[in-house]
């Protein structure tokens, strides 16, 4: 119970991550190709909303949604199908959005259905059930992770985040 008051304190006076104050050491572990590292750096910049972000936001987003990781790909696909510093690709965003749905992103299978409704396809509902076999009984992927971006990082590079935000950046 102490520790739960504890970490709701924690949180509640612990700096949010933005892109004023992206750490060193977060910078650090993403060039260094940490999943989780470059997964949030994406999240920060696309979540900024700043037009002198994002490139930074493609870059992270970019380099998280090619190893894998879903919510970077389906950031990715809102990029291209917005137009957020690169010229809207519908074709690509269709791609990255298909290819964080068969992860089970559940925001990925919405614009997927939006898309195909704004243009007259078929819902995503209707795909074969092989598509949708790893998802639970609420459509959503078995092993997701949660949406924001300190529950996807790792814990050392939380930590180590943590740690400088609580340092003023100061390592």
């Amino acid at each position: 119970m102490i520790q739960n008051a504890v970490r709701r304190l924690k949180t509640i006076f612990t700096p949010r991550l933005s892109a004023a104050n992206v750490s060193p050491r977060l910078l650090e572990l993403a060039t260094s190709g940490n999943l989780d590292a470059q997964a949030v750096l994406g999240e920060i910049y696309f979540n900024d909303g700043r037009e002198e972000n994002y490139a930074a936001s493609y870059h992270w987003n970019g380099q998280a949604a090619r190893q894998g990781h879903a919510a970077s790909q389906a950031r990715l696909a809102t990029i291209y199908d917005k137009g957020l510093g690169v010229e809207p690709d519908p074709q690509e965003a269709i791609r990255w959005w298909r290819n964080a749905a068969r992860k089970g992103h559940h925001g990925a299978r919405q614009a997927i259905d939006r898309h195909n409704r704004d243009d007259g396809g078929v819902d995503l509902n209707t795909a074969p059930a092989g598509f949708c076999a790893a998802l639970d009984a609420r459509g959503r992927h078995r092993g997701a992770a949660k949406g924001t971006p300190a529950d996807s990082l790792s814990p050392q590079a939380l930590e180590i985040s943590e740690e400088e935000q609580i340092d003023g950046g100061r390592g």
